[in-house]
């Protein structure tokens, strides 16, 4: 699919790129206006494919409303961003199917836990499998001490 092409402003500019190619159009992805805004994005048809996350839409909450919005009209909804409550959704959903895990950054190591976490709570395994921490809530092992001492 082609991932947010144009500036998600000009919901003209995406009905007619869906017009003009069987590409999939993905969008918008950060446009703001929660599930409303997608709601008008898929009745204009300017999308084939929705994509936001937890921080895109206003929590877990909005994000599962907007999975069940695409749901309904038998659109894929891609999940924008790794993190716990993103990670979650895409395990509750069944019209997602990649999960955005890592960061790109020459200086990050994505693989070591932040140090407010006492262990990395999106651990791949052998096969590319990103599971669902055990733990209550969303599953994050938090340093407390950390916490405690960098609180401003």
């Amino acid at each position: 699919w082609m991932e947010e092409p144009m500036d998600e402003h000009s919901m003209s500019s995406y009905i007619w790129l869906c017009e003009q190619t069987s590409l999939p159009i993905c969008g918008p992805e950060t446009c703001e206006g929660k599930m409303y805004v997608r709601a008008e994005w898929i009745k204009a048809g300017a999308c084939d494919i929705s994509r936001c996350g937890v921080g895109d839409v206003g929590g877990l909450t909005p994000l599962m409303k907007t999975v069940h919005l695409c749901e309904s009209f038998g659109m894929r909804c891609e999940i924008h961003g790794g993190g716990p409550g993103n990670l979650h959704a895409l395990c509750a959903m069944h019209n997602g199917e990649f999960y955005e895990r890592g960061l790109l950054h020459p200086f990050i190591d994505f693989d070591q836990p932040a140090p407010w976490l006492h262990e990395h709570g999106e651990l791949m395994d052998e096969q590319g499998f990103v599971h669902v921490p055990q733990r209550p809530g969303l599953g994050m092992n938090i340093n407390w001490d950390y916490i405690e001492k960098n609180k401003i």
